[in-house]
């Protein structure tokens, strides 16, 4: 769940973009995982999930999904729409607390930016798709 302020735009990377309603101080956690907001599947209910959804449905909840530690994750805020940079992310993942934190100060109007290498499996369908 995003704890500041957001707002989706035109990405300048890629499709739609997060982008940040207020300025944000380095450190600041922008992220938490909140089982409200933020659904979690075993590898079982993602199997099952993908055999009764319809085709479209599924790549859609697909492409906004992540899998981290052999679990599948899809956040029903505007956080499903942050965008992928290995180089030039300004949030960063904290594995420790589950959190998410800017990385420096954070602009407002600037486009939210974390590096999917830092949390997602290796076989995650957005990091395949990145690797070519």
């Amino acid at each position: 769940m995003l704890t500041i302020a957001t707002y989706l735009d035109r990405s300048g990377l890629h499709g739609i973009g997060v982008f940040a309603g207020r300025d944000i101080a380095g450190g600041q956690v922008i992220w938490e995982f909140n089982p409200l907001l933020d659904l979690e599947f075993t590898g079982e209910q993602w199997r099952r999930m993908q055999e009764k959804a319809s085709p479209h449905s599924f790549r859609h909840i697909r492409r906004y999904s992540y899998k981290e530690d052999n679990k599948f994750y899809l956040c029903l805020d505007n956080a499903q729409f942050m965008n992928h940079s290995s180089d030039h992310h300004n949030v960063a993942n904290n594995k420790n607390n589950n959190t998410m934190v800017a990385k420096g100060d954070i602009r407002k109007g600037e486009e939210l930016l974390c590096n999917y290498f830092e949390y997602c499996d290796s076989d995650d369908f957005n990091l395949l798709k990145l690797r070519g």
